[in-house]
């Protein structure tokens, strides 16, 4: 508990510690009022609610996607400059303490992010019809940036800092456009073929998102709104990728893939710590000289 508690001080002085994180989320709140404020909305209370809690969603999702590989890169910078000295016996770190109290940070970050921005969300949607599926989504947005956040560190871990981070936004991209693909296979609107095959094998590898009733009812409602082509058409369903919402098979699918995706980062802080084990101490480069054999006067 002692190299836990050391590790949950270090991190959050390598994130929240200091002022970028807090001045994200100050600009993100920012952009949540612009956009409350200042983007068009159509005509009519509940079509106007359900397209402003859209463009906020929109704002909440780049924030947390942004928080999520930002923080993996403050966590882990300095560990990668340092060749994971911290996991050699100088540095008397843990593997399981040193991944512990750097996901828990990072996990704690997001959903602060999320927590701030649902409540002022909330707070412009007072009376709204759609307040507790809002809730919801915010819910399921962060449950959703938490797989990218463990799988950047993951990567960052092991490919170093720059792969690691941006294979983490594309492997999120890949796992997205997967789960669009499956839709509309089932809508009939594609056939299946080797390139299918292919990204729907690699999308295994890909973070598995979670699904909420709240998109699919503004989708509706912005198609009647604008008048535009029909999600549903009598009892033959148009868009089911669109418009699907996440069933327990989902959800059992998500956390069995984040709980091999925390293992995994274990299992590669391991790594790096029987590198830095096995690796010769260092000297100190300020250590005090010794004094001069000879017969020369030695200083204090």
């Amino acid at each position: 508990m002692a190299g836990l508690r050391r590790e949950l001080r270090l991190a959050w002085q390598r994130t929240w510690g200091g002022r970028l994180f807090l001045g994200l989320l100050v600009a993100a709140v920012l952009f949540v009022l612009l956009v409350r404020f200042s983007a068009s909305a159509p005509a009519g209370a509940v079509h106007s609610e359900l397209a402003r809690l859209q463009s906020a969603n929109e704002v909440i999702v780049i924030a947390l996607s942004i928080v999520a590989v930002l923080s993996a890169y403050r966590l882990f910078a300095p560990d990668l400059d340092e060749e994971f000295e911290s996991l050699s016996p100088r540095g008397g770190s843990h593997p399981l303490s040193f991944a512990a109290g750097r996901a828990l940070v990072g996990a704690g970050g997001l959903l602060l992010v999320a927590g701030c921005l649902g409540i002022v969300v909330e707070a412009l949607d007072t009376g709204g019809r759609y307040q507790p599926a809002e809730a919801l989504h915010v819910a399921v947005l962060f449950a959703n940036s938490l797989p990218l956040f463990v799988l950047a560190m993951t990567l960052t871990c092991v490919l170093g800092r720059f792969i690691g981070l941006f294979a983490a936004f594309f492997m999120q991209s890949c796992g997205a456009d997967a789960a669009y693909q499956r839709g509309a296979l089932a809508d009939g609107f594609i056939t299946p073929g080797a390139l299918f095959s292919a990204e729907q094998f690699f999308a295994w590898l890909a973070p598995r998102p979670l699904l909420d009733p709240l998109p699919g009812i503004a989708l509706r409602d912005q198609s009647e709104a604008l008048l535009q082509f029909p999600v549903w058409e009598g009892h033959a369903v148009w868009g089911t990728d669109l418009t699907q919402v996440s069933g327990i098979g989902d959800v059992a699918q998500y956390g069995i893939y984040l709980v091999a995706l925390s293992a995994l980062l274990y299992l590669a802080c391991r790594r790096r710590g029987a590198q830095a084990r096995s690796r010769a101490a260092i000297p100190g480069w300020f250590a005090a000289p010794k004094a001069d054999s000879g017969g020369g006067d030695s200083q204090e």
